[in-house]
């Protein structure tokens, strides 16, 4: 019986007479002292009798108001006659009694086999609210689910999950007191709790607490994933079977909403536990570990050392773990460190075999291995700074720093540009087999434009080695089909003369120290979009920040009636070229990518560009540490007009450790002095890291990349990846299953970042996640399979029904496959929890 139905019994007895009615009520075990307050009387005053208000009470009833109809409800046992100062009143009035757990019983349709465990809570019963949130759980009724059932009520859970359940106590033991322990010992519910932990989790202590429980549950989980033996130190808290707790710590630590309680709850035992005392010797045990911070820098503290002490590639393991820690916890806390890492370890093992490899005597040849090859070695020191400048601590790299600094400097730069340097002075430039800067408008544009819609991006110092990166990115768009190839910048390689090469010319000419085309002047978009109207119609000129602004109807409209456009972006020099924020060039190089990216896919969407072209006016040499004395010419006794890397005369000039390079390329009777390899001249200005205007490979060679819509491309697909497996039948909690990446990626073919676990009938899940990036282009099958472990919770599994593995696309959320398994276990332990 409920609250309602006692209001209608209780009315319906007062209705029962036209004289006054005075109704008793002995509750002895308060069962409704909570809800009382909340009753409905028709006709009638509720009157609560209190120890001490009895000679009020019967004051009340018997002088101060005779006429009204009382419901007196007493919240203790009713007391003999003789105690009895009411016996009297007690005796002329109706009584009243309800059994609180008949009542429960039959509202919310529980069995009346179930009695005795309602009666064992009683006192969970007594408010109406705990009530209806135990019937709105709708629980098919059991001994275990009834039990489960009043730990999710008193733990604020909406659906009847331990897992939950167990999480919010470890939640709430970060308060002073434990409010949900609280609950459970205030509702006479706490050691059924703890059974039922050490059913599922076998945690068994005379004294069990949250803390030790916890210890319990993530030395477990760590222990799951060590490599051979554990500590001894962790022994006591060590089970059998450790699926279940690996499997709530996983679940736990990688739920966006709680994982910042699991990292806290991590940073406060590593400590306790000692993690710091696992030191390099056992690194192999724990480098699938994740459970703590301690595992991630021991892991990158030891291959820092490994790198800089040996000085050679780590091989095909190191690069396994590195994929094997994208799939952990910390992972995005210490992915800078790692990707620092990496790009040390491929550049060491680049540099390593650049020191074994002879190089080629010719320019052209030094041209293309560059193109080819070398150029990964600026790409590397690019991106190894790029990640290093984002770390919060880069003390433990500063050896490594160094190291890399000091090979790249000396070991690549100081051998191929000084070589490369010198090769241009033998073959006069204009006879060079590479593509030309300043013919570039008359050997791409006018062709195009009369075929298509033509889009030309100059990034201001966008060097080779970026748009290698670019084009790899672009690569993998089947709507777009790229090519690129070098190209030869002017010498020397300056913004002022490179965009005067790549306008369309007849003449290139200095007048005084500005540059003039065709006797006009370039140096702002206006003027450049005045030459380019002389040699084609539709055209017109923008800088990138004009049309970054735009919206999309505003960028069309734009773009309406355009057979060609020039678009200029200036991030890289803009930041390189000034010394506060030239330490900053590779942001802007990683930056410019990304703007990149976006404006050809603008240009194509928006613009209905068919053909889109990206290069540079020139490329730079970046450094990071300062320049030592030695690495600058001095030119002390010149009087001509200084550079930091090239000076412009009307003779050649007599400069130790500088070339003089012809200008007659571009019809001019002029010289480009330039020192040779990676040095500058001594001259006035701040900044040094961060140079251009010579003739080294990383300033002159520079992209002709072209970018044409694909053909009918915009049927891309997810890779798809299979089980591989002839029985899906399992018979032990731990399982071995190999999938399969059917086919390589490509630009019709992308990449699948799937979740991989095990779900009953009911989509409950009964396994930990597998991680699987589906990325790999080989054309080795082996190479393209991935070997996982699936521990399954340790629980009751019923042969006749199906479980699922589930292969879901993290990317888009969505389910790929789900393929039909059966468990089968011959001796099976554990509680089953759903």
């Amino acid at each position: 019986m409920n609250l309602d139905e006692i209001e209608n019994r209780i009315n319906s007895i007062f209705a029962e007479d036209y004289n006054r009615q005075i109704i008793f009520w002995y509750d002895e075990n308060q069962e409704f002292i909570e809800d009382i307050d909340n009753i409905q009387l028709n006709n009638a005053k509720l009157h609560i009798l209190k120890e001490n208000n009895l000679i009020q009470t019967k004051y009340l009833i018997e002088f101060e108001d005779k006429q009204s109809n009382y419901l007196i409800y007493a919240p203790f046992t009713q007391p003999n006659d003789n105690d009895n100062y009411l016996a009297d009143l007690v005796h002329y009035a109706v009584p009243f009694s309800a059994d609180k757990i008949e009542m429960i019983a039959q509202s919310l349709n529980i069995p009346p086999k179930f009695n005795h465990l309602l009666k064992k809570y009683s006192s969970f019963w007594n408010a109406k609210s705990r009530v209806n949130a135990f019937k709105d759980l709708n629980i098919q009724y059991t001994e275990l689910n009834i039990i489960q059932a009043i730990l999710a009520v008193l733990s604020n859970q909406k659906t009847l999950n331990f897992d939950y359940i167990v999480r919010e106590v470890i939640i709430n033991n970060f308060s002073e007191e434990n409010k949900i322990i609280k609950n459970f010992e205030k509702y006479d519910i706490i050691d059924d709790f703890w059974l039922l932990i050490s059913k599922k989790f076998s945690y068994n202590e005379n004294d069990p607490s949250v803390s030790r429980f916890v210890r319990s549950l993530i030395l477990n989980y760590t222990a799951s994933l060590y490599q051979g033996p554990t500590p001894k130190s962790w022994d006591e808290y060590l089970v059998g079977d450790k699926n279940n707790a690996a499997i709530f710590i996983s679940e736990f630590m990688n739920n966006a909403n709680y994982s910042d309680y699991y990292d806290e709850i991590a940073s406060r035992l590593e400590s306790k536990l000692n993690i710091t005392s696992l030191g390099y010797s056992t690194i192999d045990s724990y480098v699938y570990c994740d459970s703590f911070e301690r595992f991630d820098e021991n892991i990158i503290n030891h291959y820092v050392e490994l790198l800089y002490e040996n000085q050679v590639d780590l091989g095909s393991d190191f690069k396994d773990i590195l994929e094997e820690r994208k799939k952990t916890h910390f992972y995005n806390k210490y992915e800078n460190n790692y990707e620092v890492l990496k790009f040390a370890n491929l550049f060491i093992s680049l540099i390593n075999e650049f020191k074994r490899t002879e190089l080629p005597e010719g320019a052209d040849e030094l041209i293309k291995a560059y193109a080819d090859k070398w150029v990964y070695l600026d790409s590397y020191y690019r991106k190894f700074y790029y990640y290093y400048d984002k770390l919060d601590d880069a003390e433990k790299f500063e050896d490594l720093r160094q190291l890399i600094e000091n090979l790249y400097v000396n070991k690549f730069l100081s051998i191929i540009n000084p070589k490369f340097t010198k090769k241009l002075v033998e073959k006069p430039i204009s006879e060079l087999e590479v593509s030309k800067q300043w013919k570039f408008y008359k050997q791409n544009i006018p062709t195009s434009v009369r075929k298509h819609k033509t889009a030309v991006i100059i990034s201001d110092a966008f060097r080779y080695g970026c748009a290698v990166e670019l084009f790899a990115e672009l690569e993998k768009d089947p709507t777009r089909t790229p090519e690129i190839k070098p190209m030869i910048s002017s010498i020397p390689s300056y913004t002022a003369l490179g965009m005067a090469c790549l306008l369309p010319n007849k003449e290139i000419q200095y007048q005084g120290d500005t540059i003039l085309v065709d006797g006009l002047n370039c140096r702002s978009t206006d003027e450049r979009n005045n030459i380019l109207s002389n040699y084609a119609n539709e055209v017109k000129a923008f800088s990138y920040e004009d049309l970054d602004k735009l919206k999309s109807r505003e960028f069309k409209e734009e773009m309406k009636g355009l057979s060609l456009v020039y678009i200029y972006h200036n991030k890289i020099d803009a930041r390189g070229d000034h010394a506060p924020s030239e330490n900053e060039v590779f942001n802007a190089a990683q930056e410019t990518i990304e703007d990149l990216l976006i404006l050809i896919k603008r240009l194509r969407d928006q613009g209905n560009f068919a053909k889109i072209y990206i290069t540079a006016d020139h490329g730079f040499i970046y450094k990071r540490d300062k320049l030592k004395e030695h690495d600058k010419v001095n030119l002390d006794s010149l009087s001509e007009k200084k550079h930091k890397r090239f000076i412009i005369s009307e003779n050649p000039l007599d400069i130790d450790g500088a070339v003089s390079i012809p200008m007659d390329y571009l019809n001019m009777d002029l010289y480009a002095n330039v020192p040779i390899g990676a040095d500058v001249f001594k001259a006035q200005g701040a900044g040094l890291n961060f140079v251009h205007g010579g003739a080294s490979l990383e300033e002159c060679i520079i992209p002709l990349l072209e970018v044409k819509a694909g053909k009918g491309a915009k049927n891309q697909r997810t890779v798809e990846l299979q089980l591989i497996s002839t029985n899906n039948k399992i018979t032990n909690h731990d399982v071995m299953l190999t999938f399969f990446q059917k086919e390589n990626v490509s630009q019709d073919v992308l990449p699948l970042e799937a979740s991989v676990y095990f779900v009953d009938d009911d989509n409950n899940k009964i396994s930990g996640d597998a991680i699987i990036f589906a990325d790999k282009n080989s054309d080795s099958a082996e190479d393209r399979e991935f070997k996982e472990k699936f521990r399954l919770l340790q629980k009751q599994y019923d042969k006749s029904k199906n479980y699922y593995l589930i292969i879901r696309d993290l990317k888009e959320d969505v389910e790929v496959e789900r393929i039909p398994f059966t468990i089968d276990m011959a001796f099976q332990d554990g509680f089953d929890f759903f």
